[in-house]
C-alpha cells in the first residue's frame, strides 16, 4: 500500500466505563452521515473518535480520560448558554479544543471544528494544530512562509557567486495527484582540488511522481547521473538539501536510498490501529526497499560521504528522508536543526477503509468536524520519533546566523572535503 507523508500517547486499554463503546468506529466516509445537535454531542463524538482511532496512544502522555472529566462540564455549559438564547464566540470554542488537544503528540494533526451556534460575523471554524504549537515553543524557532522558499531559491539561483559551480539548473514540475508542484535546484559543486559534489535541493519530496511522469532529462536525473557516473577519483561526496521540505512520497526512498543498496533492505516499520482499544495496534510491518536497477552506486564500499541538510521546517517525508538515510547508509551524515516531528504516514483518502486510525470526520466545506491525523505509527532506527523529529549529527541553527542559508551548506561542503 502506498503511503504519503505530508505536512505537515501513553495510556491503558479502555476499561469498562460509561464512556467506552467497544464497537465504536470513528466516522470516516460520505458527507452528510455525521450529525449532532449540540456542543456536548460534538465533544463526545470527537472524544470517542480520538479514543478509538488515535494511533499514538503508546507514546502520547495526554491523560485522555482526565480530558473527558475536565471538559465535559465546559461543553455542557455552552449548551446551557444556547438553551438560554445565547451564542458562543469562536474564541471560546477554539480555546476549549486547544486546551484539550493542543498538546497531543501527532505533529501531522489538524483539528477543524464547526461552531454550531456562532456569533454573527465571526469565523465559523476553530482550528487546533498541536505540531505548530510545539514547534513555536522551541528556542530556535523562526517563521517559515512562502517568502522563505523564495529566499532559498534566491540564494541557490545565485550560488555561482558563492561557490565554484560546474553545472547549475532550477526546474519546477507539476504533481497532478497532489494538485501541486515541486521545485528542484541541481548544482555540481567543484572543490579547490577539482573533486565534485552533486547537490540537490527539493521543495517537497516528489521524485517518484516526477520521474514516473516521463518528464525527460529532469533535474533529479541530472543529480542521480552525476552521482553514479562521476569517477571515484573525482567524486568527493553527495549533498541532499531538505531545508523547508514539507513532505511527499515515501517512494522517493527508492532513489534516495535504493540507489545505494546492494540488497533488499528494511528502512522502517509501521503499524496501525486495528481495534477500538487505545493500545490495539497491528503488528509492526517492515517497509523494504529494493536496489534501484536504473541508478546504482555502492557508496558504502567506495566510502563516499552522503550529507543531508535539514531544518525545523523539514516536515514529514522531508524529515523521514534524513532519518532513514542516516539509519540505513553507513557513510551518511546530517547537518542542521532538529526537524518538525511529523513522522506518521498518512493513508491516501481512497484507501481509508480498513482500520480505526487516520483522518476522520467530515472534510466537506461545511463539515461539522474533521480530524486530520496520522494513519500509521512509524518505527525508525528502533524509535518512535513522533513529536521529536530528526536530531542531526551536527546541530547548526539558522537562527544563529539571522536566517543565513550559507553556513549550513558551508559545513556540509567542509565535512565532505575533510572526509
Amino acid at each position: 500500500m502506498k503511503k504519503i507523508f505530508l505536512l505537515a500517547l501513553s495510556a491503558l486499554l479502555l476499561c469498562c466505563s460509561c464512556r467506552k463503546e467497544a464497537d465504536y468506529l470513528p466516522y470516516i466516509g460520505e458527507s452528510g452521515k455525521l450529525a449532532y445537535n449540540n456542543y456536548t454531542e460534538q465533544f463526545e463524538y470527537i472524544w470517542k473518535s480520538m479514543s478509538a482511532g488515535y494511533v499514538f496512544w503508546d507514546v502520547d502522555t495526554t491523560d485522555w480520560d482526565a480530558m473527558y472529566d475536565r471538559f465535559l462540564p465546559k461543553f455542557q455549559e455552552l449548551d446551557r448558554i444556547v438553551e438560554a438564547g445565547g451564542t458562543v464566540s469562536i474564541s471560546t470554542l477554539g480555546q476549549l479544543y486547544n486546551e484539550m488537544m493542543g498538546g497531543m503528540k501527532d505533529h501531522h494533526m489538524l483539528v477543524r471544528v464547526q461552531n454550531l451556534f456562532p456569533i454573527a460575523g465571526e469565523p465559523l471554524f476553530a482550528y487546533v494544530q498541536p505540531g505548530d504549537r510545539e514547534v513555536v515553543s522551541r528556542d530556535y524557532y523562526y517563521e517559515s512562509s512562502y517568502e522563505e522558499k523564495i529566499r532559498i531559491l534566491s540564494f541557490l539561483n545565485n550560488i555561482e557567486s558563492q561557490y565554484n559551480i560546474a553545472a547549475h539548473e532550477t526546474a519546477t514540475y507539476p504533481i497532478p495527484e497532489m494538485n501541486s508542484e515541486v521545485t528542484y535546484v541541481y548544482c555540481l559543486i567543484v572543490l579547490p582540488d577539482g573533486r565534485k559534489i552533486p547537490y540537490l535541493w527539493q521543495s517537497v519530496a516528489a521524485i517518484a511522481p516526477v520521474l514516473n511522469a516521463g518528464n525527460g532529462n529532469t533535474v533529479v536525473e541530472q543529480w542521480l547521473k552525476a552521482i553514479v557516473e562521476t569517477p571515484r577519483s573525482e567524486l568527493a561526496g553527495i549533498i541532499l538539501d531538505n531545508r523547508d521540505n514539507r513532505g511527499g512520497y515515501q517512494d522517493d526512498l527508492d532513489y534516495l536510498i535504493g540507489t545505494f543498496l546492494n540488497k533488499r533492505t528494511e528502512i522502517f516499520k509501521t503499524r496501525y490501529k486495528e481495534g477500538p482499544g487505545r493500545l490495539e495496534h497491528s503488528v509492526w510491518t517492515p517497509y523494504y526497499i529494493e536496489p534501484n536497477k536504473k541508478y546504482h552506486r555502492d557508496i558504502t564500499a567506495e566510502n563516499i560521504p552522503y550529507v543531508v541538510i535539514c531544518d525545523i521546517n523539514s516536515v514529514s517525508m522531508g524529515e523521514i528522508e534524513p532519518m532513514t538515510i542516516k539509519a540505513v547508509l553507513p557513510t551518511a551524515y546530517t547537518i542542521g536543526e532538529r526537524t518538525y516531528g511529523g513522522t506518521g504516514p498518512l493513508q491516501p483518502a481512497e484507501d481509508v477503509n480498513l482500520n480505526y486510525g487516520g483522518p476522520f470526520g467530515d472534510n466537506s466545506i461545511n463539515g461539522l468536524h474533521y480530524i486530520y491525523t496520522s494513519s500509521f505509527e512509524a518505527l525508525i532506527g528502533g524509535k518512535v520519533l513522533e513529536g521529536i523529529g530528526h536530531i542531526p549529527d551536527r546541530i547548526m541553527l539558522r537562527k544563529d546566523y539571522n536566517g543565513d542559508l550559507k553556513p549550513q551548506l558551508d559545513a556540509a561542503i567542509e565535512y565532505i572535503r575533510a572526509y
